[in-house]
């Protein structure tokens, strides 16, 4: 609640500084690793080769990454497939992709799933447990960073969240003419 404060307010401190996002993501999935494999999980990791560090406060950019993974674990019945990927796109953005094949997000809720304490109703009678924060603070997180977090979902058979991050810092939104 604090951090959703903080960005609301816009005094959440960043700091910034050159950010390993594919070790980020192996600590997370580190940290996941029990949980994956009592569900008996299909995961899989597709790190593209010589990912370049980006410029980012890594305590964030882990809570991104974190979140969608959690999400992704716990929103996933057992047996289901989970995986993550990082690579560039032509423009040398940093693409993350989090899959499963879990409950997925119904159509008619989809336009509410970065809404502060919003969660989807096919899950809230499921055994878990969430505070409907997390990708609120995601989204807000990756457009604070200059990137775009979006998803694709069908009930019943999974999600697919996207997120891309400029390598560098933050563009100003300069047009060339001096504004």
């Amino acid at each position: 609640l604090l951090d959703v404060s903080r960005i609301e307010m816009g005094t959440l401190v960043v700091e910034s500084k050159p950010t390993s996002i594919v070790k980020l993501a192996q600590g997370v999935i580190d940290e996941q690793m029990l949980q994956i494999n009592e569900k008996k999980l299909k995961f899989s990791t597709v790190f593209e080769n010589d990912i370049p560090s980006i410029q980012a406060d890594p305590k964030l950019l882990r809570m991104v990454i974190q979140n969608l993974l959690s999400n992704s674990v716990k929103y996933t019945p057992e047996g289901g497939k989970v995986g993550i990927s990082i690579s560039l796109d032509k423009n040398k953005n940093i693409i993350l992709k989090m899959s499963d094949t879990g409950y997925g997000i119904p159509k008619d809720q989809q336009d509410k799933i970065f809404t502060k304490l919003f969660r989807a109703d096919n899950v809230i009678g499921k055994d878990t447990e969430g505070t409907g924060l997390g990708l609120y603070i995601a989204k807000s997180i990756v457009e604070q960073m200059g990137g775009l977090l979006w998803f694709e979902s069908d009930e019943n058979k999974g999600t697919t969240f996207h997120a891309t991050l400029p390598l560098g810092k933050k563009k100003n939104g300069g047009n060339g003419n001096g504004s």
